[in-house]
């Protein structure tokens, strides 16, 4: 039994490190799903079985919380009564993705923490990497401008939503930095890289996502190390913004005002239970009739599909994830989860409005900083729990 313990661990952490590093260098979506079901799913599927004290006792800790996620996933969940998708089993499934991904991220944490934290900086490392593979492909031996929107490798290529997985990795990699000059060198090296990759792609939104989130970093008492990276990092985005300033503001404000008044509207056509989950829909505005695909606003999107029901829920899941991560926040975790939430609540005022599909960048920005945050639990419970042998060495 404790052998086959072992190995249903071990599958999670490899599925855990997949879901982070294949994003960009997994060279097919359909590859990469495939890889999630073998690695992540399934085992998160028996882990729930096999561990499940891990999961109660997660749950008589953070009672309030889980209680919010469940709440939410189940509600999108009913919300496929009426929804007007083709295929509404289909969307079934991917609330039970959801389930399966912060549940794993409980069992996980409780039995090999290490997996969890340290896997931040394992992602870190290799996004960054794919983001100067990107910027190699994209500008040298594809041979575009330098005034062209980048896109990255493999799911990334969005300029966006890539740089949005590139945001939340810098705060990883600005809390995670290694012993002794040379490392330390390098891995500043790695930051400027994902910097590079996030100017590039002019992304407004995960520019100001990053930058709130690098601004808060020494409030949350980082140490004079943090203080004088993150005045570093400050003054190269500085710069940078400075020279892509021109193509920065060329767009104005990308009719976002126009898409949430339009949007709200939309809301308050079905304010209790919205739309369902898997309905298609398109906001019209008066300037832009053609319309979008969605409301570029995760609250909003929320509010769309599931009514003001699904928003308050989605509203308060994300306020005691908050408030979890605070109370953590004088150790290196809490301070790594806290900054994932901050980069993550602004990136989601202006983009990343797909929550139940499947696994993609948006997940960066929305169910993985709420999965750390049960993480930040479990791992307190997983060392009452742990008897005989430990798994977290």
């Amino acid at each position: 039994m404790w052998r086959t313990e072992q190995r249903l661990i071990a599958f999670m952490a490899a599925g855990y490190l997949w879901f982070l590093l294949g994003i960009a260098w997994v060279p097919s979506n359909k590859l990469y799903q495939q890889g999630l079901v073998v690695l992540l799913w399934l085992p998160a599927l028996v882990s729930a079985v096999v561990f499940r004290s891990s999961l109660v006792a997660t749950w008589q800790s953070a009672r309030t919380y889980c209680t919010l996620l469940l709440a939410l996933a189940g509600w999108a969940a009913i919300s496929c009564l009426w929804s007007d998708s083709v295929d509404p089993v289909r969307h079934l499934k991917r609330v039970l993705f959801v389930l399966l991904f912060l549940s794993g991220l409980v069992v996980l944490s409780s039995e090999r923490p290490r997996a969890i934290w340290k896997g931040l900086a394992v992602g870190f490392v290799g996004l960054a990497l794919s983001g100067g593979v990107g910027i190699y492909v994209f500008y040298v031996r594809d041979m575009h401008s330098l005034v062209e929107r980048l896109q990255g490798i493999g799911e990334v290529s969005h300029p966006i939503l890539g740089a949005y997985v590139m945001a939340i990795a810098a705060i990883w990699g600005v809390l995670s930095f290694p012993q002794g000059l040379a490392r330390r060198l390098v891995w500043f090296g790695l930051l400027l890289l994902i910097m590079l990759f996030i100017a590039l792609g002019q992304s407004r939104g995960a520019m100001l996502a990053l930058a709130v989130g690098i601004g808060c970093m020494p409030l949350l008492g980082g140490g004079r190390g943090t203080w004088i990276c993150c005045l570093v990092l400050v003054i190269a985005a500085g710069v940078g913004y400075h020279t892509f300033e021109p193509l920065i503001l060329q767009r104005g404000l990308s009719y976002r005002p126009e898409i949430f008044l339009a949007s709200v509207e939309m809301i308050m056509r079905h304010p209790l239970q919205g739309i369902g989950i898997g309905t298609p829909y398109r906001v019209v505005t008066a300037n832009y009739p053609a319309g979008f695909d969605h409301s570029h606003n995760a609250f909003t999107h929320v509010g769309i599909q599931l009514g003001l029901v699904g928003v308050a829920l989605w509203t308060m899941a994300w306020a005691s994830a908050v408030w979890t991560a605070w109370q953590h926040r004088r150790s290196r975790e809490g301070r790594l989860v806290l900054g994932s939430l901050i980069v993550s609540f602004v990136a989601l005022q202006f983009d990343a409005a797909s929550l139940w599909g499947t696994p993609r960048a948006e997940w960066f920005v929305t169910w993985l900083p709420l999965g750390l945050a049960l993480a930040l639990v479990a791992r307190r419970q997983g060392d009452r729990l742990r008897t005989g042998y430990s798994l977290a060495s």
